[in-house]
């Protein structure tokens, strides 16, 4: 039984700061979020995720709870994947915030920051190729909505600890190992430069209003525990639900970090922000006639 979190409701709405304005979250279509698990693999190429179908029911249940549609996709191949993400121009409409979850086995890629993440059939995609599908080019109609990617996947092999094995302790069952998604691999990046030629005036940015957090930093391995899901998506949960009232998102994903240290000891999350200049109160259960 996946655990019922107790979501606080907003009982009012932020109002724009002096110099840091809000994106607007009043309206009854208040967000969307789509959930890309990867949980086996062909052939066995990669170990079976197990606790990842629990990551998704918290998840699902938070943010029904929060106001979003919620849509789930399980076990895509690369192609699937690549489709799936063009057509969400045709679901994603009129909505005032997009969370982004992709949760699979994670890759280093060496002397880039990227990360290559492992798909149904074995094949590959990167953080920034799923990223590129919301940029304000080729999906103009989010371009001002703000756009939350949360990458629930290793990014490395480093294991980061000070001294001492690593083990997942839980204060019923102090024994399990927690398990990590991914394993070391070495690519370069993909990115190459165009000189704009449009005019100054008529220019606009390719990325913006995009928070991208990750479950750990550059190089390292990202834990999961079995039975109760991964570190990570455990403690985001949890987070969102007992602030999310009060707290805008850059706000809730600090508390995350520090709710992952104070209870696990390791593992050290990440944010970056492209454009993303305002501050997303989600307001959880409070609507604007």
């Amino acid at each position: 039984m996946v655990p019922q979190y107790n979501v606080i409701k907003s009982s009012k709405f932020f109002e724009d700061g002096e110099d840091i304005k809000l994106y607007n979250t009043r309206g009854h279509k208040r967000g969307i979020i789509v959930v890309f698990s990867y949980i086996e693999f062909v052939n066995n190429i990669e170990t079976y995720r197990k606790g990842v179908d629990v990551d998704c029911q918290k998840l699902k249940y938070l943010f029904s709870e929060m106001g979003f549609r919620v849509i789930s996709y399980e076990n895509l191949t690369r192609d699937e994947t690549v489709t799936t993400l063009e057509n969400l121009k045709k679901v994603i409409v009129g909505v005032e915030c997009v969370f982004i979850v992709v949760s699979s086995h994670g890759y280093e890629r060496k002397y880039s920051s990227d990360t290559d993440i492992r798909c149904k059939d074995g094949q590959l995609i990167t953080i920034y190729e799923i990223i590129d599908y919301f940029n304000n080019k080729n999906f103009p109609a989010l371009h001002g909505i703000p756009k939350v990617f949360i990458f629930q996947l290793c990014r490395g092999s480093n294991v980061e600890y000070i001294d001492g094995p690593i083990r997942f302790v839980s204060p019923d069952d102090p024994s399990p190992p927690a398990e990590s998604d991914g394993n070391p691999m070495t690519d370069t990046g993909r990115f190459s430069q165009d000189t704009p030629r449009t005019p100054l005036n008529k220019r606009n940015r390719l990325f913006s209003d995009i928070l991208i957090a990750h479950s750990t930093l550059p190089g390292n391995v990202s834990y999961r525990d079995p039975e109760e899901g991964s570190w990570y998506i455990q403690t985001l949960c949890e987070v969102f639900a007992a602030r999310a009232h009060d707290c805008h998102v850059d706000k809730l994903f600090t508390l995350v970090d520090q709710h992952l240290h104070e209870r696990f000891h390791i593992q050290t999350s990440s944010v970056d922000k492209w454009g993303f200049n305002k501050r997303l109160y989600l307001h959880p259960g409070l609507y604007q006639d």
